[in-house]
């Protein structure tokens, strides 16, 4: 089997090329959504082919346009342009080989706290509420997120998996194809990879996540660009977008009400609480929150208007 190796870039100039060094042996492209920090350059100096787009059409569209430049292959691995490749990209094809109900592979992501962010479950009404209530950051190893991001399984064992993060995803072309790729509607991020993930699952294929192969991911180098009122509602937007996908109305409604009293509970904390964005980069993010919520519309300066 061949693979193809997506990277999508946006402002991402400083750790752009470490991700494109560490995967030149491979037929690879890079998608730049138009970063003004000269990440296109930062690419083909590294070795890469570049795809410079005028316009951000966002992470899954880009994805999309990525993997159609390379339409040779028998997989695709997406990496995040703050990952780079270890070791066994012939181990995730090996198992894409020897099982042909596999849709999607996974390896096992190296970096500080990695372990606790690649692997989840998909949403639950329970893990919706332990976040938004504050279960998860008070009690870090409460007995639910254990079982929610895999953390009760052996650390080094090759197991199927729900949802595990794109930042290094491997993923059979002909299902890709046939699923339609990333769905755009979640344009400028967030929760396309999750919708994906599900909508393989459904389609009758699984996804494994094969530890023997390494991939290094420092995590969070776009977030750490972005004021948390931008981010914020655009994740909650997104979040109730996959919910619309694939989950019935009466759980939809719960995580309404999970959603908007953990916003208001947030807010009520401030005077006391800090956080970790500053109470009023907290307060924008949660009230804008809310507003959405409250069917104002989506306020984000990530979004365009006619998408919020």
């Amino acid at each position: 089997m061949s693979v193809a190796v997506v990277i999508v870039s946006w402002n991402s100039a400083a750790v752009l090329a470490n991700a494109v060094r560490s995967a030149v042996a491979f037929p690879l492209v890079v998608v730049d959504n138009a970063s003004t920090d000269g990440s296109a350059e930062v690419a083909r100096q590294a070795g890469a082919r570049v795809v410079a787009l005028e316009t951000n059409i966002g992470f899954g569209p880009a994805c999309n346009r990525g993997a159609s430049e390379l339409p040779d292959t028998d997989a695709i691995l997406f990496l995040n342009p703050d990952a780079a490749i270890v070791s066994g990209v012939d181990t995730l094809l090996d198992a894409l080989r020897a099982d042909a109900s596999l849709g999607a592979v996974a390896p096992a992501l190296v970096g500080d706290g990695q372990e606790r962010f690649q692997l989840r479950r998909f949403p639950t009404l329970g893990s919706l509420a332990r976040e938004a209530f504050l279960v998860n950051r008070l009690l870090p190893d409460n007995a639910g997120l254990r079982k929610e991001r895999y953390l009760d399984r052996a650390p080094d064992t090759s197991i199927l998996v729900e949802q595990p993060a794109a930042a290094a995803l491997m993923v059979r072309r002909s299902l890709f194809e046939r699923l339609g790729g990333f769905d755009p509607d979640f344009a400028p991020a967030w929760f396309e990879d999750v919708d994906l993930c599900e909508r393989i699952w459904k389609s009758g294929a699984r996804i494994r996540y094969v530890p023997a192969a390494r991939v290094t991911h420092a995590g969070g180098s776009t977030m750490k660009t972005l004021p948390y009122r931008d981010f914020l509602p655009l994740y909650t937007r997104n979040q109730f977008r996959y919910l619309a996908r694939h989950r019935p109305a009466a759980f939809r409604v719960a995580a309404w009400g999970i959603a908007v009293a953990g916003a208001v509970l947030r807010l009520a904390l401030l005077p006391v609480v800090t956080g970790d964005h500053g109470r009023r980069e907290t307060a924008a993010g949660y009230g804008r929150v809310l507003r959405g919520l409250l069917g104002l519309g989506w306020r984000s300066s990530l979004l365009p208007r006619s998408a919020a």
